[in-house]
């Protein structure tokens, strides 16, 4: 026994921002852009805040799921940074919802829904959960350095949410980590308030050394998911979608053709929204499933790889 999804639901900011916009404000070119990425525009946060996305999100979830909050027992959040530190964004849902679970947040960056939905399958498999909440919310545009085209232009914002109940749509699962923890690091040196600290601060910025992360990106792309495979005795050509985390279209395309899989088999949306970290295909798996594309039975891969450095696969079905 494992889970089934019940409901998903998303949101995202209103604010719309364009590469050609970008280029008013850093060096580089809608076309620059979309040929190294295949990002057009992404969504950045103005006037509203990272929780009322996440509320919004899950309010979403609960309503498809047909399921009250007091039915919930518990809530993980996947999230790199929230709008407080304490409390979790997790228990911050949690009161807007009605909700007294046990809630917390996970950071494993881009493979945060991939970790938050392992851990749920262990609370459900043990019998201590039986309705899950998982949320995924993600600020990026507060965490990149606006004047560095070769991180600003990546990444947006955005938050979704899947409510999990019992059933047997879990198949296989490979996580692992990697000791190259430099390649994409963001200092914690906000607020930095002790006296006795004189040495000077890194800024508070996503740094990322893109050439490490691309080779790092597809190869385990394409090893998790030969492993759950395994796992699931199948090969990665009977998969019926793969939903990858949206990082670039250069990688999900040399990951695939790793792996003897045509890309029409992968599902994108990053040319919407750029990389979101945790949200990419929590974001992708929700929109997928309000228009109709899965069928009872597809398998669906979803596959990330991120800042850790951390990487993941799960194969379920739907």
């Amino acid at each position: 026994m494992s889970y089934t999804i019940a409901g998903t639901g998303y949101a995202l900011p209103k604010r719309v921002v364009t590469n050609g916009q970008l280029s008013e404000i850093v060096d580089t070119s809608n076309e620059w852009i979309i040929t190294r990425t295949g990002i057009e525009e992404r969504r950045v946060l103005t006037d509203e805040s990272l929780t009322e996305l996440a509320l919004q999100a899950a309010k979403m979830a609960m309503a498809n799921a047909k399921i009250k909050s007091t039915e919930i027992d518990l809530i993980i959040c996947a999230t790199i940074r929230s709008d407080t530190i304490t409390p979790s964004l997790a228990c911050t849902i949690a009161e807007h919802i009605g909700c007294t679970a046990p809630a917390f947040d996970v950071n494993a960056a881009c493979v945060g829904l991939i970790y938050a939905m392992e851990i749920a399958d262990s609370f459900m498999a043990s019998g201590k959960a039986k309705n899950v909440l998982i949320l995924t919310a993600e600020a990026m545009s507060k965490l990149v350095d606006w004047t560095d085209r070769s991180t600003c232009v990546l990444f947006g914002d955005g938050a979704g949410a899947v409510v999990l109940q019992p059933g047997r749509s879990r198949l296989a699962c490979s996580m692992q980590s990697a000791a190259n923890n430099g390649s994409i690091l963001m200092p914690n040196t906000e607020g930095e308030n002790s006296p006795f600290n004189k040495h000077k601060q890194d800024k508070m910025v996503v740094q990322m050394d893109g050439g490490e992360v691309y080779k790092f990106a597809v190869s385990a792309f394409a090893k998790r998911s030969e492993e759950v495979c395994a796992m699931a005795g199948i090969v990665p050509t009977e998969i019926d979608w793969i939903l990858p985390h949206q990082a670039n279209l250069r990688i999900i395309d040399a990951a695939l053709k790793k792996m003897g899989v045509h890309k029409e088999r992968a599902l994108t949306n990053i040319h919407k929204y750029g990389n979101m970290s945790a949200t990419s295909i929590m974001v992708l798996l929700a929109e997928e499933i309000e228009r109709g594309r899965f069928k009872r039975g597809d398998k669906l891969l979803l596959v990330s790889f991120g800042a850790g450095l951390t990487s993941g696969a799960l194969l379920i079905e739907y």
